[in-house]
């Protein structure tokens, strides 16, 4: 009980960092990002061409950092968009399955009616059967998600720490100009 709780609590915490990741990684802000680093690479042509070349290199490391910030945020954006589909799949299989058995059970409601009680019998035994298989199934893929998902987070989590780490580098560099 105590493990399934602090694994509640971490994957909570996760989440928080996972929403607040997830909030800025749309189109707009990676292509905005791209285009900032783009402008800024421009202008390190124009410093270099006026024999800066210390402000060029210092203008190319930040349009650098930008466009890894970019890709970072694309990869998390395109994943998001994997587990999305993957989601809706389960979900399909879900509402395909539950209704195969709520079919099996029709059928075996009018075996009763038609007096054939032993082939209606069997009929919603598998119906059972299958049920359970499914919420088995369903409870697995639940547990292998949440596995996953907590893996995920703490990658991300691990991200976050690497990116406020390269921030508070470029902070010191700044300051001791």
């Amino acid at each position: 009980m105590k493990t399934k709780l602090a694994i509640l609590l971490t994957v909570s915490v996760c989440l928080v960092g996972y929403f607040v990741l997830t909030a800025r990684a749309d189109e707009r802000e990676i292509d905005e990002l791209r285009d900032k680093a783009a402008a800024i690479l421009r202008e390190a042509k124009e410093h270099a061409a006026q024999g800066h070349a210390d402000e060029a290199r210092e203008l190319e490391r930040h349009a650098n950092a930008l466009r890894a910030e970019a890709e970072e945020l694309a990869e998390h954006h395109e994943r998001r968009a994997d587990e999305e589909r993957e989601r809706h799949e389960e979900r399909e299989r879900d509402v395909d399955g539950h209704e195969q058995i709520e079919h099996i059970r029709q059928a075996a409601e009018h075996l009763h009616a038609a007096g054939m009680h032993e082939q209606a019998e069997d009929l919603m035994r598998e119906a059972e059967q299958r049920q359970h298989e499914l919420e088995r199934d369903r409870e697995g893929q639940h547990d292998e998600g949440l596995q996953r998902h907590v893996e995920e987070l703490t990658q991300h989590v691990r991200e976050l720490h690497e990116r406020l780490e390269r921030i508070e580098r470029a902070i010191l560099e700044l300051s001791d100009r």
